[in-house]
C-alpha cells in the first residue's frame, strides 16, 4: 500500500477477484474496469496515514448490497498489505435500513 496518498477512493473488485482502487470523483466506479465489465463488488474508502479509515459498499453503479462481500474485500485488502484501521468497515444496506460497522 506504500505510495497511496491520504484521500477518498473508490474501488471495484473484478471477476478474478482482483481490487482496483482510483481517486474518488463523479461517476468514477463504471470506469475503474472499463465501462461495461461486470464486477464482484465496489464501494468507496478513505486513506489517512496509510490506512484505511473507512471502507464501504457505497457505489450507485454496482449497489453491492451483501456484507459477506465486503468482508471478503476487507480480507482481500489486508491479504495485499492493506493496513484497515478498527471499526472502518461500513455496510450500507440498500432498503434504507441503518448502516453497520462490521468487525473482523
Amino acid at each position: 500500500m506504500s505510495g497511496v496518498l491520504d484521500g477518498e477512493y473508490v474501488y471495484v473488485q473484478d471477476l478474478d477477484e482482483q481490487i482496483w482502487v482510483l481517486p474518488d470523483g463523479p461517476h468514477r466506479h463504471p470506469k475503474v474496469l472499463g465501462q461495461a465489465l461486470p464486477a464482484l463488488y465496489a464501494g468507496t474508502l478513505r486513506v489517512v496515514d496509510n490506512a484505511i479509515v473507512e471502507l464501504t459498499n457505497l457505489s450507485g453503479t454496482f449497489r453491492c448490497d451483501d456484507d459477506e462481500g465486503l468482508i471478503d474485500v476487507a480480507e482481500w485488502l489486508m491479504q495485499h498489505g492493506w493496513r484497515i484501521a478498527d471499526n472502518a468497515i461500513r455496510f450500507f444496506p440498500f432498503d434504507g435500513g441503518r448502516p453497520y460497522v462490521i468487525l473482523i
